[in-house]
C-alpha cells in the first residue's frame, strides 16, 4: 500500500492559476477506491476532497479554487518603506490518503507534498505555461541574480515616471532568510550619483515597497534638497541567504516627473496580473461628469388654503422628491510608446482592483469601464494615446422633499 506524489506546484506559484499536485497510488484495483485530499492552508486544514484516478493509477488535484477565495490583496497605506504582504500569500500543502473496501475506508496510508508559497497573482495562459519561480524569487542562491524581476509587466526599455508628491510601488518573492538587503540610489538627469542609502531587513515571502519620493524621504536618509536634484532613482534588492551567487534583482529605475503640466493630472494604481501594484498619470485634460436619475410625481395644481381651493403659482404640478447622482470620469493619456499602451490596455483593464490618487497618499477605490481593448501599432494607428472611462464608486442621494 503506497500513495506517491509525482508532480507539484512550484516553490512559488500564482494561486489563482492551476495550483495542481499529480499522485498515485499501487491500490487503485480495490473495490470503490478513491484518493482523499486534504487541503492544508498556513498549517491548518481548510478542506477535504475524494478524488478519483483518472489515467491508470494517476490523479490529480487543482487547489486554486480554494486559493481564490481565501486570498486578498489591498493597497498598502502604512507609510512603511517595505510591508509584508501577509493577506496576499499564504503556506500551502496536501496530504493525499487511499479509500477502498466494501464499505469504503481510510487505509491508514497516506503523502504529504512539499510546502510551496501559493500568491494572489493571475497570470494569463501563455504566461502560466512558461513560469519560472526562478525568475522571480529573490535569493543569494539564485541562479538569476542580477536579473531577478520586480512583479511588474511594465516594459523595461521605457521609462516609468513618477512625480514628486505621487506615489509608486513594487514588490517583490522572496526566500531568503534571515532577509534582505534594500539599495536606494539617486542621481541627476546625466547620470551623476548624488546620494545612496541601504538597509538590511528581516522580510521574507511576499513584499511591498513604498517607492514613493515622499515616503523615501520619511524613512530613509534621502533629503527633500537631494530629491530636488534628482533626475531619476534606482532601487535593487539583495538577498542574505547563504549560496554561491550575489542574489540580485534587476535594478528598477523611476524617472521623476519634472514637467510643468497644462492640466490637472490624475493617477491611477491598480492590482496587476503579478498580484503586484502598477501606477500611471494620465496628464492630458480630464472630464468629470455625473449621471443623474431622478424620481418624480404629479399633483393637483391647487392646493387648499382653509376652507378655500385656491390656485397659484408657487404649488407647482410637476414635482421632484429625490435625485441619486452617480459620478464619472475619463482620463486621457499623453502620447506614448506602443510598449507602454499595451502593457497599460491589458494590466489596467483586466485588473479587478483599482485606486484613483485623488491627493498624495490618499487613494479612493473606482471603476474602470473600458469593456475592450486594442493593443495598437505605430504603423497602424500613428501617435497614440489611450482614454480611459472612470465610474466612480461612491454615488450621491439626494434629501427627500
Amino acid at each position: 500500500m503506497a500513495v506517491t506524489i509525482h508532480q507539484q506546484p512550484q516553490r512559488f506559484q500564482p494561486a489563482v492559476n492551476p495550483y495542481i499536485w499529480t499522485f498515485s497510488s499501487d491500490q487503485t484495483a480495490q473495490p470503490n477506491f478513491s484518493f482523499i485530499v486534504e487541503l492544508y492552508v498556513d498549517g491548518s486544514l481548510v478542506s477535504t476532497h475524494q478524488v478519483f484516478n483518472e489515467v491508470s493509477n494517476y490523479a490529480k488535484f487543482d487547489a486554486s479554487g480554494d486559493l481564490r477565495c481565501l486570498l486578498t490583496s489591498e493597497m498598502v497605506t502604512t507609510g512603511a518603506l517595505l510591508t509584508y504582504y501577509d493577506p496576499a500569500f499564504a503556506f500551502v500543502n496536501i496530504r493525499v490518503y487511499e479509500r477502498y473496501g466494501t464499505p469504503p475506508a481510510l487505509s491508514g496510508v497516506f503523502a504529504t507534498g512539499s510546502a510551496s508559497v501559493g500568491w494572489n497573482a493571475s497570470l494569463r495562459h501563455p504566461d502560466f505555461i512558461n513560469y519560472n519561480y526562478l525568475d522571480w524569487m529573490v535569493s543569494r542562491a539564485n541562479p538569476n541574480s542580477g536579473n531577478i524581476k520586480f512583479l511588474t509587466d511594465f516594459p523595461r526599455t521605457n521609462k516609468y515616471f513618477v512625480g514628486l508628491y505621487e506615489s509608486a510601488f513594487l514588490t517583490f518573492l522572496t526566500n531568503s532568510n534571515p532577509g534582505i538587503t534594500f539599495y536606494l540610489d539617486l542621481y541627476t538627469i546625466g547620470g551623476t550619483l548624488i546620494t545612496s542609502y541601504s538597509t538590511t531587513l528581516s522580510f521574507n515571502r511576499v513584499v511591498v515597497i513604498d517607492a514613493s519620493p515622499q515616503n523615501l524621504i520619511a524613512n530613509t536618509t534621502v533629503t527633500s534638497l537631494d530629491f530636488q536634484n534628482c533626475g531619476y532613482y534606482k532601487i535593487l534588492i539583495q538577498g542574505l541567504d547563504t549560496g554561491t551567487n550575489s542574489g540580485f534583482t534587476e535594478p528598477f529605475i523611476f524617472w521623476m516627473d519634472t514637467e510643468c503640466h497644462r492640466y490637472e493630472t490624475r493617477r491611477l494604481h491598480w492590482l496587476n496580473k503579478l498580484g503586484g501594484w502598477d501606477s500611471f498619470t494620465f496628464t492630458l485634460v480630464s472630464i468629470d461628469s455625473s449621471n443623474i436619475q431622478m424620481n418624480d410625481y404629479q399633483r393637483e395644481r391647487g392646493r387648499w388654503d382653509g376652507t378655500n381651493w385656491n390656485y397659484s403659482l408657487y404649488s407647482g404640478e410637476q414635482m421632484v422628491y429625490n435625485k441619486y447622482t452617480t459620478d464619472t470620469l475619463v482620463l486621457n493619456s499623453d502620447w506614448i510608446s506602443p510598449e507602454v499602451q499595451n502593457w497599460l490596455v491589458r494590466d489596467l483593464y483586466e485588473s479587478p482592483k483599482v485606486y484613483l490618487e485623488v491627493t498624495p497618499g490618499a487613494f479612493e477605490p473606482v471603476k474602470v469601464t473600458n469593456n475592450s481593448s486594442i493593443q495598437k501599432q505605430r504603423r497602424v494607428d500613428g501617435l497614440i494615446r489611450e482614454t480611459v472611462n472612470i465610474e466612480r464608486t461612491y454615488s450621491y442621494n439626494s434629501q427627500l422633499t
